[in-house]
């Protein structure tokens, strides 16, 4: 930071621009360390694998218009389960609109609302595997997609493990 402050008053614009990105990007590096926490640990006989995540620039890249967002993969023998919490991102205004309106779920039989605990939500399921999205206070969706799933009651346990009172503390 200081060497930004000192470009700055020695009139260096350009370097201080470029110290700033520095800094910002060193801040979002951590900041999505510390997002990954918000994931839940994998519940017994499970296997966690985390994910790359983004924080704007790589949502902006694929066309997301930025926000923070943070994935990992569970795995358990065949079965597995991907989950993806994203915050503050034009994404999350187009699912809820789906979400929102019933003729455009029922437009596709494999999809129905679902609910949990006040979060709207829907869910699709094709066979052994099945996607649930929740939305919570319009900023932050949720999405667990299960696939070769024996039984995707897992999928509600895993729900159970995440703390949305912390996620709305740490992404809002």
């Amino acid at each position: 930071m200081a060497e930004a402050v000192k470009a700055y008053q020695d009139k260096d614009y350009k370097g201080a621009m470029d110290e700033l990105k520095f800094i910002t990007a060193q801040l979002q590096k951590m900041d999505a360390t510390e997002n990954q926490k918000l994931l839940p640990e994998p519940l017994e006989g499970w296997k966690k694998e985390e994910s790359q995540n983004g924080s704007q620039g790589m949502m902006s890249m694929l066309g997301g218009g930025g926000g923070t967002s943070m994935q990992a993969t569970y795995i358990k023998d065949r079965e597995s389960i991907e989950i993806q919490i994203m915050a503050n991102s034009p994404m999350i205004s187009m699912m809820s609109m789906s979400i929102s309106n019933p003729s455009l779920m029922a437009a596709d039989p494999s999809v129905s609302p679902y609910r949990y605990k006040r979060n709207k939500g829907m869910k699709k399921k094709n066979g052994k595997n099945t996607e649930i999205t929740l939305l919570v206070s319009g900023q932050i969706m949720i999405q667990l997609k299960g696939s070769n799933l024996k039984d995707d009651a897992v999928l509600e346990e895993y729900l159970d493990t995440i703390d949305i009172k912390e996620l709305k503390n740490s992404l809002l």
